[in-house]
């Protein structure tokens, strides 16, 4: 997941987590081995690789 992530910081990304939330926005930045963090138009938010089931390129 790490090598993802970096090779597509800065990208638009959907994301979709275990829970069956949809989250829209820009991969930010990401705390190796932890998470990631999506910027949409209002916030900033961390979300645990555990919790991700998919990630998809817009």
């Amino acid at each position: 997941m790490e090598p993802f992530v970096m090779r597509n910081m800065g990208r638009r990304v959907m994301m979709r987590d275990r829970m069956g939330r949809r989250r829209i926005g820009m991969i930010d930045g990401f705390v190796p081995g932890r998470g990631v963090f999506i910027r949409n138009r209002f916030r900033r938010e961390f979300i645990p690789f555990f919790l991700i089931a998919t990630l998809f390129l817009i």
